[in-house]
């Protein structure tokens, strides 16, 4: 299992890029997939939320860990948007 410190490595491009963008980009972008993902039936909905929990991981993993409480909400946002995502697909 590759440790924490390579998978900050591996997505470090990812989070490189996003530094890059305008403040605004991820302020409208994030939003846009929670709605969309509760919003479209299906597939559709489920890979928006998909896409929006992969976005949350990269953040998180960008932001520096505080406590053990910060951690489980860390772990736990991504886990519930995939939970949606499932839920969706099943329904």
């Amino acid at each position: 299992m590759p440790s924490k410190s390579s998978i900050r490595r591996q997505s470090a491009v990812l989070l490189v890029y996003v530094n890059q963008l305008p403040r605004w980009v991820p302020l409208v972008l994030l939003p846009a997939l929670l709605v969309a993902g509760l919003a479209l039936p299906g597939a559709f909905g489920a890979v928006a939320l998909v896409l929006l929990a992969l976005v949350v991981w990269f953040l998180f993993m960008a932001s520096p860990t505080r406590n053990p409480a910060h951690r489980v909400i860390r772990l736990a946002v991504p886990l519930v948007l995939l939970a949606f995502a499932i839920g969706k697909l099943v329904s």
